[in-house]
């Protein structure tokens, strides 16, 4: 029975140390934890419970812009028109946080460029809606 308890006791300590290691990480640590781990979902999920503020929103602009790098970078090139795609979504977020990202620009531009070298190939109606919408031209 002793040992029951210090077991318990030593696994409720180790939790309390575990919770408490991980409050002690700042949000832009948690948040380049989350990227590095390829969590790009989760980074968001993360941002979005925060209170809004100018760090929240500069978080978000950069998980996005990762992102977008990571669908087209380390995309499975029977996958690309897909990742294609979504890198474009992501590129997009990031310019409607802030529309003077120029590297979220110029990855979208590159991507256009591709698409241009393929005889009927674009990106998806709706992304191209919104990308008109930002300036671009298709």
């Amino acid at each position: 029975m002793k040992h029951m308890r210090f077991l318990v006791f030593t696994l409720l300590a180790f939790g309390m140390i575990t919770a408490c290691s991980e409050s002690t990480q700042t949000l832009d640590q948690q948040v380049d934890a989350l990227i590095a781990e390829e969590q790009f979902e989760e980074a968001i999920v993360l941002l979005d419970s925060q209170e809004p503020s100018p760090e929240v929103k500069a978080l978000k602009e950069d998980v996005h812009l990762q992102h977008g790098i990571h669908l087209i970078y380390s995309a499975d090139p029977a996958q690309m028109r897909e990742n294609a795609n979504n890198a474009l979504l992501e590129f997009i977020a990031v310019l409607e946080i802030n529309p003077e990202n120029e590297k979220a620009r110029a990855e979208i531009n590159q991507i256009l460029n591709i698409y241009r070298t393929f005889p009927d190939r674009q990106p998806a109606e709706e992304i191209l809606e919104d990308l008109e919408d930002l300036g671009f031209q298709i």
